[in-house]
């Protein structure tokens, strides 16, 4: 990817930490359902 411009090398890596932090949340989420034992149905 070629950048022209230092606020095009920003904005890119911004877009980058969001998705990057977007997939921790979701990963983050779903190890603690995974630690909680998940949905039971019994309750």
């Amino acid at each position: 990817m070629e950048f022209f411009s230092l606020q095009e090398y920003y904005t890119h890596t911004k877009g980058i930490v969001y998705l990057i932090m977007g997939g921790i949340l979701v990963a983050v989420t779903l190890y603690w359902q995974f630690l909680m034992g998940g949905n039971k149905k019994d309750d």
